[in-house]
């Protein structure tokens, strides 16, 4: 976890570093247009390509033999690639609509284009990325992401800081970075797999993932759909205040939950066969371990963002501070339904998975027009934590039908409410200077530890963080018992 989470630590530290550049030379309303742009392309992808490799490590682990299984990786990638071309196609058409009426003429119809080449350029990672995670190579998965990190932070000093370009000089950085490190890494996924397409494998690729392209277009309204809605009542720099503070709760699932289940899935695939007794128990660790720094990563960015916006951006994104810690909360819960959801594709039952995603969207959607259009970002947040919630509830319940797994849930709620009594008593004390807001989130995040730590996990727990801290190379025999 900690090897995977380094690319993702050092993308993090490059925008945190980055951000009183970007936020000199773009403006709330150009982080909205390209909020908007973005969108566009989830909505292409979702019409086409969305989970199209979300079997691929359930069908991998299934193969017989290494021909099978470098036939699932081949097979995957092609099918990934083609649709997402289709995908690229179809924004590429509809770029003159998506200006008129997405952007509201900001912008221009290239920058629409631009934005549906990346698509593809982007999916030729997906496959290959997996791979690495499969055989256990997060040195270098994490070498790949970093690569591709610094490629595109440095064109767009290049393009945005050096040739004022404004957002199109965002999406050519991408267009270029996805290029180079895209085609290479194909390269390496068919120097293993060479051409290997197999059209039962594609058959069971699509009869996984199409109820997950399903849950996809719902998950897609649970996070975005909130921007549309924003832009309309509140206009593009509101969705680019909103947008930055979502970056921040992002922070959550993309630095620290997902590198845990990147590293975590191979193994929960592999304890699929154990005795329920024993892979309970090995599950029930994991998950343990892997909310000890999620559900502390919440909280620690929840109080230190006041400070951090201060200090790294200009006045008119100060106001995405309110929005951080509701949205930081709601991404615990997601991450929660993934630790879960695990029963559903170890079953390979995975309508239960859009079941849960489309109750979700139904409240989330009455939320939306219930709460933005008077409350604006802060009406956007909590509708995003009550639908996260929902959605967890809903995919816990279908999960345990499926799949049961006895979870030990005493621990997790305790962090959570440890972590919103810190959080909530931080928010309410009055200060509004750097030195204060500093001193003040320092503490809170002290207070929370000291629950954790006292409060939360028994005396094993303790010793198995310790020896972690002392001597890392441990993490292994502390998952595996």
């Amino acid at each position: 976890t900690i090897l995977y989470g380094v690319a993702s630590v050092l993308s993090r530290a490059v925008s945190f570093f980055m951000l009183p550049i970007y936020t000199r030379y773009l403006t709330p309303a150009d982080y909205g247009l390209l909020a908007i742009l973005e969108l566009s392309q989830e909505i292409a992808i979702l019409l086409f390509s969305a989970g199209a490799t979300a079997g691929l490590m359930r069908f991998y682990f299934k193969a017989a033999d290494a021909q099978g299984r470098n036939t699932v990786l081949f097979t995957a990638w092609g099918t990934a690639a083609l649709l997402n071309v289709a995908a690229s196609a179809l924004l590429f058409l509809a770029a003159p609509f998506v200006w008129q009426h997405g952007l509201s003429s900001a912008g221009t119809v290239g920058m629409v284009r631009l934005a549906a080449a990346n698509i593809v350029l982007s999916s030729l990672m997906l496959v290959p990325m997996q791979m690495l995670s499969i055989d256990q190579r997060p040195v270098a998965s994490s070498v790949v992401m970093t690569a591709k990190l610094l490629l595109q932070v440095g064109l767009n000093i290049i393009f945005v800081v050096g040739y004022r370009m404004g957002p199109i000089g965002v999406l050519w950085g991408t267009f270029a970075s996805g290029m180079v490190i895209g085609l290479a890494m194909t390269v390496v996924l068919l120097r293993r797999t060479g051409f290997a397409w197999s059209r039962s494998v594609f058959r069971d690729l699509r009869r996984f993932s199409l109820p997950i392209q399903v849950s996809t277009v719902g998950t897609f309204f649970l996070a975005y759909g909130d921007r549309f809605i924003l832009e309309k009542f509140h206009g593009l720099a509101v969705v680019g205040v909103y947008g930055l503070a979502y970056q921040f709760g992002w922070l959550v699932s993309g630095m620290f939950g997902a590198p845990f289940f990147q590293a975590w899935n191979p193994q929960r695939f592999q304890l699929a066969e154990e005795s329920r007794e024993s892979r309970d128990e090995m599950l029930n660790r994991g998950f343990l371990l892997g909310n000890v720094v999620l559900v502390g990563a919440s909280i620690a960015i929840s109080l230190f963002i006041r400070p951090i916006l201060v200090v790294m951006t200009t006045r008119a994104f100060h106001p995405a501070a309110a929005f951080v810690p509701v949205l930081a909360f709601a991404y615990i819960f997601q991450m929660w339904t993934f630790a879960v959801d695990f029963g559903i594709e170890i079953s390979e039952k995975t309508k239960y998975t859009s079941f849960a995603t489309w109750i979700s969207v139904f409240v989330i959607g009455m939320l939306y027009l219930a709460l933005i259009p008077p409350l604006g970002g802060m009406g956007a947040a909590i509708a995003t934590l009550v639908a996260m919630m929902v959605r967890f509830g809903a995919t816990l319940y279908f999960a345990q039908r499926v799949w049961p797994v006895s979870y030990v849930w005493g621990p997790h709620v305790k962090m959570l409410v440890g972590g919103l009594v810190v959080t909530i008593g931080y928010l309410l004390v009055p200060v509004d200077r750097f030195v204060p807001m500093l001193a003040t989130a320092t503490c809170g995040l002290l207070i929370y530890v000291a629950w954790i730590w006292f409060g939360v996990l028994d005396s094993s727990a303790q010793q198995k963080l310790i020896s972690l801290v002392t001597a890392p190379r441990s993490l292994g025999n502390i998952l595996s018992g």
